[in-house]
């Protein structure tokens, strides 16, 4: 049920819906004892019984409660007794990432785009020094203020090191987001930090280019094509990007884990020294595709396969029906 503006959840007053997931809904509220805004993350109710889902809660809990950086939402959690689990996040007066890409008409200016990837570069460099790997970094998990400034959020697929795995039946289906998905993570692996530096090279991608290097009719297709696509140069699509910053971004979104930067810090230091770097010294050369999906090479194949594993699951349960009668 949505809590109406008006409303309260314990000292919290309900102020506006600002979004809602798979899993929760997230409010703008204010607190009566500062005057200000906060967000309220709410657990769907429906799921709150699962275990996997409060546990993902409670996980995500956790990491917020540990971060303190500019660039990450901060937890405003005081360890005050609740009638009922919701996350208290600082309300960041912007807008949604998305929205703000969508502002421009083609790519990202260089400057701005090299001072966003820095930004990030630098949340990654400190999430993973603290074991935690975001897993779904894309647009729509950033926030911009007003000094276009970003802030990532929803830390809700979110790994902290040494954690146990979660097995909900939606946490798979709304794992990451196809375009930002790294390979790994499409064949089903949990993902590391090379996954979270492969989103940053696609949205790096993006900013340049104006566009995700993978496209499709459909999401099949789109993890296809991180599967067995190698990626249209940078400068193919923008001559201005310096061939230097592309072959940063290149090595970030490489198909293999292995291929790509193996410390966020070391993807940093290069930023901040593009000028001293020699794109030449760069493996770009185009990568094999990996096998699984990626094995199949356009949406019409992925869904021939389909059909053919569910015609042979339904004869195999009509075969099995029959003995049942006979026997």
């Amino acid at each position: 049920m949505r809590l109406e503006p008006g409303s309260f959840i314990d000292r919290y007053e309900i102020v506006t819906l600002l979004g809602e997931g798979a899993y929760a809904r997230t409010y703008k509220a204010r607190d009566p004892r500062g005057g200000g805004f906060v967000v309220l993350k709410v657990p769907n109710p429906t799921l709150v019984a699962d275990p996997a889902i409060f546990g993902r809660f409670r996980r995500e809990s956790e990491i917020v409660r540990t971060l303190d950086h500019p660039g990450i939402v901060r937890s405003l959690d005081d360890g005050f007794t609740r009638s009922e689990p919701y996350l208290v996040l600082e309300y960041i007066d912007g807008e949604n990432f998305r929205r703000r890409l969508g502002s421009f008409e083609g790519p990202v200016p260089i400057e701005l785009a090299l001072r966003w990837g820095k930004e990030l570069a630098s949340v990654l460099v400190y999430m993973h020094q603290h074991g935690i790997v975001h897993r779904d970094l894309k647009p729509e998990n950033i926030l911009v203020n007003a000094d276009d400034r970003l802030k990532v959020i929803d830390f809700g697929t979110a790994l902290i090191e040494g954690a146990k795995r979660l097995t909900w039946r939606h946490l798979t289906e709304n794992l990451g987001t196809p375009d930002y998905m790294s390979p790994e993570q499409i064949q089903g692996e949990r993902g590391d930090e090379r996954s979270d530096m492969y989103a940053w090279g696609i949205m790096m991608y993006e900013f340049l280019t104006g566009r995700v290097p993978f496209g499709g009719d459909n999401w099949m297709a789109v993890m296809a094509g991180h599967l067995t696509k190698n990626p249209e140069p940078i400068r193919k699509r923008n001559p201005r990007v310096p061939p230097a910053l592309e072959a940063v971004v290149l090595k970030a979104m490489r198909r293999y884990p292995e291929h790509r930067y193996a410390d966020p810090s070391a993807l940093l230091a290069d930023l901040d020294e593009l000028d001293a770097l020699d794109p030449g010294s760069f493996d770009l050369s185009p990568e094999p595709p990996m096998g699984g999906i990626g094995s199949v090479q356009s949406s019409k194949q992925i869904w021939m396969l389909i059909a053919i594993v569910t015609a042979v699951c339904v004869v195999l349960a009509a075969i099995i029906i029959v003995l049942a009668v006979t026997l």
